[in-house]
């Protein structure tokens, strides 16, 4: 992290033109800042505009070194535990995969020139202290060149530029992945600086192929087992390509070590011992001898996977080589897999096919490789599928295929280009259904005929997420004051619902421990009021930028909450900073949030952020 002295001129680190090093004059040492966003997990932003978007991220920082919230950064959808905490949380698949450092969002940016990355700076203007990984895409594979643990570095703009593993590959690719369960607050973002020594010859960048959509298309033929090694083998601080003569032969496994002590324990205390394994270790016991081999592969070893902390290394094959080992499988987590064309859908519909007739459980969130025939796949081999999580799944569109799924009790369908009549299609054919997600779904014209659908047919429903979904309105929302069971609702910057919160009156209530507000300005202490009695488990409350709130409201809510952890009262015109430390000093046990913004900003917004194509 750059001193205090260094934080004005570090904004004049970008340079149109290459600089050379007074040493070595025949080396070009250039600094640019992002030129496009590739891909995000997530972003507090909305499809249609550019506030708190992941685009923000383009180019020179707007705010830097300004502190506080700016809807010129780029800003997460969540922080903390909280959504951890929520009734729609859900579990991981195999925990022990994600040990000792798990990602819960990433954003992926693509520079103009390839370069052989010396540093990397984030600018960070709220809440630093998330990033712990930067990942660079070099030719044929990703390479690791920063890891850490996530912290939280207190209330200050910083430029975090930690030392990073110098690799000998030209890469205008970074990911970043960020793990913020230490934060108080959302974390935001203003730049990505890429540091980088330009390759003496331009014939090499263009022979590299990097980013061409065919790197990953032409596989090789590896030996069988090899292909996992690339999970396997490596921790993530090394190299995810194994050396060449890294297999064991045949011949060679029976020679291995002997089992020891394990020798007197029967197969069943062995495999027992083995489920509580992550995918490494339980892969690196394959390696032993024969006989841990049969074990390591057998397939109740294989009823859950979750590839997700793989991504990086995750290619079609990967598919095809597990693939003799899901007879039995029941859960799977594909998410973030199959960027760059990794992973062929092809490979993803054979799989499914094969071994998807007992799934219950799928997750592909963000991935490239979902198209019209993997749905397909989906449907035609999953028919006892419970859960299904599409978030930021983009290029589909036979949507509709879907509703022939009549198990489904989650559908998590976050920034997808669903239509309502699919949406409607989907609630009506699956009455158990408990958890609905649709925040963000842009192509969603009528969200009233969702909710109607969901208060008509879905009496079980536990939680439902509308954030940002502009067509929703007070009609849709007093349908699901027929779901009784109704724990946790987003309706955040359902803009055409906030005109009066009188709808408020109709939800049940009872159950209610989620309620998530923001930017609804028309309602008032009078709406909460009426709720106030029948919401007496109520644990989390978002009021951000609900104007017309007063002190005492939410002395009421304070009081009468026995439950209540967190209240967020953000840009509250009416609650002052200093009612606010009052009740921080009355309610220890709630951690009530207000979003700062720095007082004496002067700088103008940067003109990309300006420019009238972004809106």
């Amino acid at each position: 992290m750059q001193s205090a002295s260094d934080v004005i001129s570090s904004l004049f680190w970008f340079k149109d033109e290459g600089v050379e090093d007074e040493k070595k004059p025949d080396i070009v040492i250039i600094e640019q800042f992002v030129q496009h966003v590739e891909d995000f997990s997530s972003q507090y932003g909305s499809e249609i505009s550019v506030s708190y978007t992941a685009f923000n991220l383009r180019g020179p920082p707007s705010n830097f070194p300004d502190y506080g919230d700016y809807p010129q950064a780029f800003v997460m959808r969540t922080y903390g535990t909280w959504w951890e905490d929520a009734p729609s949380a859900q579990d991981d698949f195999m925990p022990q995969n994600n040990r000792p450092i798990a990602s819960q969002d990433f954003v992926e940016v693509s520079f103009e020139k390839a370069v052989y990355p010396l540093e990397v700076s984030v600018f960070e203007t709220y809440n630093p202290g998330a990033l712990v990984r930067i990942w660079a895409l070099g030719p044929t594979m990703w390479y690791l060149l920063w890891e850490g643990e996530p912290e939280y570095v207190g209330d200050r703009p910083r430029i975090f530029n930690p030392p990073i593993r110098q690799v000998d590959v030209v890469t205008r690719v970074l990911r970043l992945e960020f793990n913020h369960r230490l934060l108080p607050y959302y974390t935001e973002l203003d730049a990505v600086l890429l540091k980088g020594r330009q390759p003496a010859s331009k014939s090499l960048v263009k022979n590299s192929n990097l980013c061409s959509p065919s790197i990953f298309k032409k596989n090789t033929i590896l030996e069988k087992g090899q292909l996992l090694e690339k999970i396997i083998a490596s921790n993530l601080h090394e190299s995810v390509v194994p050396p060449k003569d890294f297999v064991l032969k045949e011949a060679h496994i029976d020679t291995g070590p002997v089992l020891g002590d394990f020798e007197r324990l029967p197969d069943e205390t062995i495999l027992c011992v083995m489920k509580y394994l992550d995918m490494q270790s339980l892969c690196r016991c394959a390696q032993v001898n024969r006989h841990f081999n049969r074990l390591a592969s057998d397939a109740i070893l294989y009823r859950s996977i979750d590839l997700r902390p793989y991504w990086h290394c995750v290619q079609s094959e990967v598919l095809a080589t597990l693939s003799a080992r899901c007879k039995f499988l029941q859960k799977l987590d594909l998410s973030w897999c199959g960027s760059h064309y990794m992973v062929h859908p092809n490979y993803v519909v054979n799989f499914l096919k094969d071994n998807g007739s007992e799934l219950t459980h799928l997750r592909m969130n963000c991935c490239k490789f979902v198209n019209d025939d993997v749905l397909r796949a989906i449907v035609d081999t999953s028919t006892y599928l419970q859960e299904l999580c599409l978030r930021s799944v983009e290029g589909c569109s036979d949507w509709l295929r879907l509703s022939q799924l009549t198990k489904l009790k989650r559908l998590d369908l976050y920034r997808t280009d669903i239509t309502t009549t699919a949406t409607v299609a989907i609630v009506l054919s699956n009455p158990d259904l408990q958890h609905l997600n649709v925040g963000s779904c842009k192509m969603i014209s009528a969200m009233d005929e969702v909710a109607l659908a969901l208060g008509a047919n879905c009496p079980n429903l536990i939680s439902v997420d509308f954030w940002k979904s502009y067509s929703l309105t007070p009609i849709g929302i007093r349908a699901l004051g027929n779901c009784r069971n109704l724990q946790e609702l987003d309706v955040g910057w359902c803009l055409q619902a906030g005109g009066s919160g009188e709808w408020l009156a109709w939800l049940s209530g009872g159950e209610l421990r989620k309620l998530f507000l923001g930017a609804l300005r028309g309602v008032c202490d009078r709406d909460l009021r009426a709720l106030l009695p029948r919401m007496p488990k109520l644990t989390q409350l978002d009021l951000l930028g609900v104007r017309a709130v007063t002190p005492d409201i939410i002395d009421s809510i304070l009081a009468e909450c026995f439950e209540l952890k967190l209240l967020d009262v953000s840009f509250c015109d009416q609650i002052e900073e200093s009612q606010v430390s009052d009740w921080r000093e009355q309610y220890p046990h709630v951690s009530i949030k207000r979003s700062f913004q720095c007082s004496n900003i002067t700088a103008a917004p940067s003109d990309l952020f300006l420019d009238p194509s972004l809106e």
